[in-house]
């Protein structure tokens, strides 16, 4: 089923639903066409054309690169095995977040989105990646968020990267934050329903950090596919009570 309902965001349709290295994707699917440089996220048209072209994968797809991943935690140790899973895709990622570009291939959408929906850290790099400019908060940092986040160093760095951007009163790139909701919005369209809890909560995190008013709606959202989100929960409170960075809350400072 394409990806043409739901509401939009910047000109972006959100779908109203939501081996040991990353996958080798889905087999047997047709390829979109690529647009010539890519799609850009500033580009309202392209950006609803991209999503609505996306198709859902088949649920046998998605289950297998879950297994892969799991089996590869186990195997090998969550760390080791994060970090195998995201290399390549992370890369990717950030790319297409420095260019402004969305259309990601099928194959790296689904391996971050199995990786954030098993593993949480996954989810919280690439919001850092977002709201932090590479400088900042690089892949080498943003690799050890995904693979060592208990660590007392790393929570540390994470804790210490937060209260200061959180005290900043100049807001993120714009662009970029737009560039990396774009792709996690292709992320709703191409997995099952309940996979789409991640994303969404983390589109809505970004939005409350940028003090847009749909922040709670795309909250609900990730609470519609899966009531046990706690990030979605915790924006939607948030939202609800006017809290939120000094760029777009100065008032609650």
């Amino acid at each position: 089923m394409a990806c043409n309902e739901g509401t939009s965001y910047d000109g972006a349709t959100a779908r109203d639903r939501a081996g040991t290295g990353p996958p080798s994707g889905p087999r047997g699917r047709r390829r979109r066409a690529r647009h010539a440089g890519g799609v850009r996220s500033d580009r309202a048209g392209d950006c609803r054309a991209y999503l609505d072209g996306i198709d859902e994968l088949d649920p046998a797809v998605v289950a297998d690169m879950v297994r892969r991943l799991r089996d590869d935690r186990r195997a090998h140790g969550p760390a080791a095995a994060n970090a195998d899973w995201m290399d390549g895709p992370l890369d990717e990622w950030l790319g297409h977040l420095e260019r402004g570009v969305v259309d990601l291939g099928e194959e790296t959408l689904a391996a971050l989105a199995v990786g954030m929906h098993e593993v949480l850290s996954m989810r919280d790099a690439l919001i850092l990646s977002m709201i932090l400019d590479g400088d900042v908060c690089g892949r080498d940092t943003l690799m050890d968020v995904l693979s060592r986040p208990r660590t007392a160093e790393v929570s540390a760095l994470v804790r210490d990267l937060l209260v200061k951007a959180f005290s900043d009163a100049d807001l993120p790139d714009a662009d970029r934050c737009r560039t990396g909701m774009v792709m996690l919005a292709a992320m709703t369209c191409l997995m099952p329903e309940g996979m789409a809890a991640q994303p969404f909560a983390a589109i809505a995190y970004v939005l409350w950090w940028l003090g847009d008013a749909r922040a709670p709606a795309y909250a609900l959202r990730s609470l519609a596919a899966d009531e046990r989100c706690t990030l979605a929960a915790i924006v939607l409170r948030a939202a609800e009570r006017g809290l939120g960075p000094a760029c777009a809350y100065p008032e609650a400072q």
